[in-house]
C-alpha cells in the first residue's frame, strides 16, 4: 500500500529559469538559475513532510548536445545548493531519449510511477507541478492533481490549478498541503 503523497516538479520553467532559445539545454551549473522564490517553495513542502521529486525530460542527451555527465553534474550542484536550505529533492527522474523513442518521456506517466514505487508514494494524493501540457498529461495519466505554473509555453490542456509565479504557488501549496 502506497502511504505518502508527494509533490512532483518539472525542472526548466518551474524550478529554474529556462535556458535561452539559442542555448536550448543547460550544460553547466553556471547557467542554472533558480526561479525567484522556488527554493522557499521546495523547503516549505519538505518541512510539511512531503517528499519532493523532480521529473524532467532532457532530450539534449539523446541529441548528443550534452552528455549524461554534464546533466548529472548540473543536478548534483542543484541538489547541493538546495540542501543548504533543506530543500533538496528526494528523487530525480530524467528521460533523456528522443521523442517517440523514450517511453519514459512526459507525457508518459512512467517517471512518476517509477518514483511512486521506489519511494512508496500515493499518486492519487500527490501533485504534479509543471509549465507544459506534457507535464499536465503526465500528472493526469499518473492519477495526480495538476498545477500549472504559467510561463512561456502555450496552454492547450487544462489543469486542476494555475498559478502565475512561485509566490502564488507557495500560497496555493500552503492551502493544499
Amino acid at each position: 500500500m502506497k502511504t505518502r503523497p508527494a509533490v512532483f516538479f518539472d525542472r526548466d520553467g518551474v524550478v529554474n529559469v529556462p535556458p535561452p532559445e539559442e542555448m536550448r539545454y543547460l550544460r553547466r551549473w553556471e547557467d542554472f538559475h533558480f526561479i525567484d522564490g522556488m527554493i522557499d517553495v521546495l523547503a516549505e513542502v519538505k518541512a510539511k513532510g512531503y517528499p519532493t521529486v523532480l521529473i524532467t525530460n532532457q532530450q539534449g542527451v539523446g541529441k548528443e548536445l550534452m552528455s549524461m555527465n554534464e546533466l548529472q553534474a548540473v543536478h548534483a550542484s542543484m541538489q547541493a545548493a538546495l540542501g543548504e536550505d533543506g530543500a533538496a529533492f528526494d528523487g530525480i527522474y530524467t528521460a533523456t531519449g528522443l521523442t517517440g523513442d523514450d517511453l519514459r518521456r512526459k507525457p508518459s506517466p512512467k517517471m512518476l510511477e517509477e518514483a511512486a514505487l521506489e519511494h512508496d508514494l500515493d499518486l492519487s494524493r500527490s501533485w504534479m507541478i509543471g509549465d507544459h501540457d506534457n507535464d499536465m498529461h503526465a500528472g493526469e495519466a499518473a492519477g495526480t492533481a495538476t498545477i500549472r505554473v504559467k510561463g512561456l509555453k502555450a496552454i492547450t490542456v487544462s489543469s486542476d490549478h494555475q498559478v502565475e509565479d512561485a509566490a502564488a504557488l507557495r500560497r496555493l501549496l500552503n492551502d493544499l498541503l
